[in-house]
């Protein structure tokens, strides 16, 4: 992902371009803003397994924040994070005893217990991916929005997509539900119009009068 300011939008007419930088530039903040509640509550699930900053770190490597909204990110949550009481971390065990036995067992806690950390790491990751991926559904449809008339509805999903980098996986997961969502608002609409039975169904359209789907997917 790169910041809003390098992504290039001369491609539209200035009206347009402006309304676009505005709604990449908001984007980028709620995306920010997401990242930031949801990496206090990854440390705040983790305290009594892991550091405040090691949690960080876990969160920017299991989530995939972007390199260029790390700080900010760690910053705001570190701020939020000011007030949290030290959370006693599990004791390490010290191999004071070199009986083979003790240390056997000591060594099997020990993974036991790394197991049990990565466990709650990727439980807690995977609920921050959701939201994420719910900020980021809620950012390309308001994209849409703002191109609509300009490109077809998968076209500005697909710009959305590219200029926010996603992953193929997630990429393909906001394409699907955004489209999910659009035609619903559209049967949404149908119906409250309440035409004809017989009447020939509306195809979904844009601004510009054309079919709102082009053919181009996103690969």
């Amino acid at each position: 992902m790169i910041a809003p300011s390098l992504i290039s939008v001369r491609r539209f007419a200035p009206p347009v371009r402006n309304r676009v930088s505005l709604a990449l530039a908001g984007a980028w903040e709620a995306l920010a803003e997401a990242h930031r509640e949801h990496a206090v509550r990854f440390v705040r699930t983790l305290r009594a397994r892991l550091g405040a900053e090691d949690a960080l770190q876990r969160y920017f490597r299991e989530v995939a924040v972007p390199a260029l909204m790390q700080e900010t990110v760690r910053a705001r949550a570190l701020i939020d994070l000011a007030a949290d009481t030290v959370a006693d971390h599990a004791p390490v065990e010290a191999f004071s005893s070199l009986r083979p036995d003790h240390l056997v067992e000591s060594l099997r806690r020990r993974a036991q217990y790394i197991e049990t950390v990565n466990l709650a790491v990727r439980l807690a990751a995977a609920v921050a991916d959701e939201a994420v991926t719910a900020t980021h559904l809620n950012n390309a449809l308001h994209v849409t929005e703002v191109l609509d008339g300009t490109l077809l509805l998968d076209e500005a999903l697909a710009f959305y997509i590219r200029a926010f980098d996603l992953p193929s996986v997630q990429a393909q997961v906001v394409f699907q539900r955004a489209l999910a969502e659009l035609a619903g608002r559209q049967l949404a609409a149908e119906l409250a119009a309440a035409p004809p039975v017989d009447a020939p169904r509306p195809v979904l359209t844009t601004a510009r009068g054309g079919p709102a789907f082009g053919l181009r997917a996103i690969g």
